[in-house]
C-alpha cells in the first residue's frame, strides 16, 4: 500500500516534466535570433541580455563564432516574450586555469593582497548595462531578427 502513493508522485512528475512549453500558465514566447558585430566583425562568445523596459523579465542567449544568438527565456531557445526591450552585451575574458588552458611556464601565484577585479569585460562597458547600453529592440508576436551593431568607441548602433 505504501508503494501506490510514490508510484502517483512519480507519474506525476512524469506527466509534468513531458509538458515542456506547453505549460498553460507560462506565457508566450516568440522566437528572437539575431548577429552581434563590432567593427564590421562577429562578436564570438558575447552574452546577450533583453530586459523588459519595465523591468519584469529578461531572456538571454551567447553569440556563436558567426556572431549569431538565439533568446532564451523559460527553456532553452524558447525566443522572448513580445514587447519593449533594453539591451546589454558583455564578452569576458576567459579564465585560462578554469578553461584548461592552463600554462605552467606563464603561470604565477596570484597576489593575495591585490584586490579582486573579477573577469575583464571585453567589450566597451556601456554596453554591459541595459540601462546605459544605449540598445534598444522591440519583440513582436512573430519571428524576430535583431541584429545589433556596437561601436568601439561605444556608441550603439541597433538595427
Amino acid at each position: 500500500m505504501r508503494v501506490l502513493p510514490w508510484l502517483a508522485c512519480v507519474a506525476a512528475l512524469a506527466l509534468g516534466c513531458g509538458q515542456g512549453d506547453s505549460d498553460p500558465n507560462r506565457p508566450k514566447t516568440y522566437p528572437v535570433t539575431g548577429t552581434v558585430t563590432m567593427g564590421g566583425a562577429p562578436v564570438d562568445g558575447a552574452n546577450v541580455i533583453f530586459q523588459l523596459a519595465d523591468g519584469s523579465r529578461s531572456s538571454s542567449g551567447v553569440t556563436d563564432a558567426s556572431g549569431k544568438y538565439t533568446l532564451s527565456t523559460f527553456a532553452s531557445e524558447d525566443g522572448a516574450l513580445p514587447g519593449e526591450y533594453r539591451v546589454a552585451v558583455m564578452k569576458y575574458e576567459k579564465d585560462a586555469a578554469a578553461s584548461g588552458e592552463f600554462d605552467e611556464k606563464t603561470y604565477s601565484e596570484p597576489d593575495p593582497n591585490a584586490a579582486s577585479t573579477g573577469p575583464k569585460n571585453l567589450l566597451p562597458a556601456q554596453y554591459a548595462n541595459a540601462q546605459t547600453s544605449g540598445l534598444t529592440a522591440t519583440v513582436k508576436e512573430e519571428s524576430n531578427t535583431i541584429d545589433l551593431t556596437l561601436e568601439a568607441g561605444g556608441e550603439a548602433a541597433p538595427q
